[in-house]
């Protein structure tokens, strides 16, 4: 399998690229399963329609395309099947309750065929090095209280669990995971 046009970054198993229109029915395949969808907002809808795919596809690669700007949502391709199993992201924090231009979040969702493999880990983790590597100092991850997995995968990452839930970033309360570009380069020294 050969490099894909519009590479961001790679990790070990995994191609990190722009999404691309004809991802769309695969972006359909994900965002229309509610146990994907229920994860990513405090509203979550479903797609119904394959359009909306190709709206979302078009809004994600609005994101970060200043040069330089190390934020986007992306598409997680594996190397071995050339499958994109699913999105990561660098992405601003949206300002609701207070001042939080320039700060950074972390995210990631999967097909659920896909999960349970480390994609999201290994991805989420290339996330941070590409991120901290264009010169971002820290990093969050939010997610709803009861998302075991994705706070699994946060642990996994070296973000420390501030033990805090938050409603100051999203109308709902959210878990707030956090690190920072020194930390990281620690983590991975040991």
């Amino acid at each position: 399998m050969s490099v894909p046009d519009e590479l961001v970054f790679e990790t070990e198993r995994t191609w990190v690229r722009q999404w691309r229109e004809s991802d769309a029915d695969r972006v359909f395949d994900i965002n229309s399963r509610w146990e994907v969808v229920r994860w990513l907002d405090d509203e979550p809808t479903v797609m119904t329609y394959r359009d909306e795919a190709l709206e979302k596809i078009a809004s994600w690669r609005g994101i970060g395309e200043r040069d330089g700007d190390p934020c986007g949502v992306w598409a997680v391709q594996a190397k071995d099947t050339g499958v994109v199993v699913g999105s990561v992201l660098l992405v601003p924090l949206p300002t609701l309750n207070r001042d939080s231009s320039g700060e950074i979040q972390v995210g990631w969702h999967l097909h659920p065929d896909s999960t349970g493999r480390g994609y999201a880990r290994e991805a989420a983790a290339g996330a941070l090095a590409y991120g901290f590597g264009r010169g971002l100092v820290e990093v969050r991850a939010l997610m709803f209280t009861d998302n075991a997995a994705s706070a699994r995968v946060a642990l996994a990452i070296g973000m420390d669990d501030l033990g805090v839930v938050r409603d100051q970033w999203y109308p709902g309360d959210s878990r707030v995971f956090r690190t920072t570009a020194d930390s990281l380069v620690r983590a991975t020294v040991r």
